[in-house]
């Protein structure tokens, strides 16, 4: 039987350095994303579904795409929220998603264009066939509100959560 994780986060507006990838926090919470997914592996979990954005999404993408070049086994599934959400990207990040989305096994567009909730609904069709989430987000904070309710949908369906702060990551 295949175990499912997904792969839920926040917007890095969120985060304590925001889009500074070379600051130790992001460091820091991509060793703890490559800990908790390594960690799932080693619990026998072969797939991941991942709610693809410029931050959580993108990093977990990578992160598997570098450890299936060892694991033949393992299977990424990208829920795209909408189909142009990377045009107003900067072109790194762009080069660096779509990279992501072509190394992935299976890649779902939620949505053609932008709608309300569609990076909710991105969520809900990453969890709904999990057995485990990872959700990167701060609870206390109002903008992490629709990963609150991500969460919460979880919990109901009794799947197991790994809830990451980054605002309680401590730098490198």
């Amino acid at each position: 039987m295949t175990k499912t994780c997904a792969i839920i986060g926040c917007s890095p507006v969120c985060f304590p350095w925001g889009f500074d990838e070379e600051d130790a926090g992001c460091a820091a919470l991509k060793l703890i994303l490559l800990n908790r997914i390594t960690r799932l592996r080693g619990e026998g979990f072969t797939r991941f579904a991942i709610s693809m954005d410029c931050g959580v999404g993108l990093y977990a993408a990578e992160i598997l795409h570098g450890l299936k070049a060892s694991d033949e086994e393992l299977e990424t599934i990208c829920f795209v929220p909408y189909e142009e959400q990377a045009t107003k990207w900067t072109p790194e990040l762009r080069d660096r998603y779509f990279n992501a989305l072509a190394a992935c096994t299976e890649v779902v567009n939620v949505a053609y264009e932008k709608t309300v909730g569609c990076e909710f609904k991105a969520y809900l069709e990453a969890i709904k066939d999990a057995d485990a989430v990872i959700a990167v987000y701060n609870p206390a904070n109002p903008r992490c509100e629709r990963e609150a309710a991500a969460v919460a949908v979880a919990e109901v369906l009794n799947r197991q959560v790994i809830t990451v702060d980054p605002k309680a990551i401590r730098r490198l």
